[in-house]
């Protein structure tokens, strides 16, 4: 007879498993998982602002805007899109820690706190560069352009 192999769970089950598992830990990661993915919600329209910054580049001649723009504008995709990808990433980071068997639980709720730590100074971070970088005189047709003065 042939030896039946227990189904693997997809990642997605896991990550469902871990964050709504019948443990008091769940306390925290039901709350780290709303907290990260409302980030991750609210800054998806700076995903898309970054795309709308890219198509502006490449349907506009940016020949004659120089070197702060390029760099301006660099600065400005990258604080863009850095928020949504540090929030949906610190979602499946923190199931990779947990699921470690070698570490003590004290190891892993250190490292959990140093992953939301990170993660929010990041994201603030990178909120005040993308919004320093729009005030930029090198961005200020880009900003006239999409309407982002108030928002700024």
């Amino acid at each position: 007879m042939a030896e039946s192999k227990p189904e693997k769970k997809s990642y997605t089950s896991e990550l469902l498993s871990f964050y709504f598992a019948p443990e008091l830990r769940s306390i925290a990661t039901i709350f780290h998982l709303v907290i990260f993915g409302y980030f991750a919600l609210f800054y998806v329209d700076g995903v898309f602002l970054a795309i709308r910054f890219l198509w502006y580049i490449a349907t506009d001649s940016t020949a004659l805007q120089g070197i702060p723009f390029l760099l301006t504008g660099m600065a400005f995709f990258v604080c863009l899109i850095l928020p949504f990808s540090v929030s949906v990433y610190s979602i499946f980071v923190m199931h990779a820690v947990w699921a470690k068997p070698d570490w003590k639980g004290a190891a892993k709720w250190v490292a959990s706190l140093a992953i939301i730590g990170s993660a929010l100074g990041i994201i603030a971070l990178t909120d005040a560069g993308a919004r320093a970088a729009a005030r930029q005189p090198s961005m200020q047709s880009f900003v006239e352009d999409t309407n982002l003065t108030g928002r700024i």
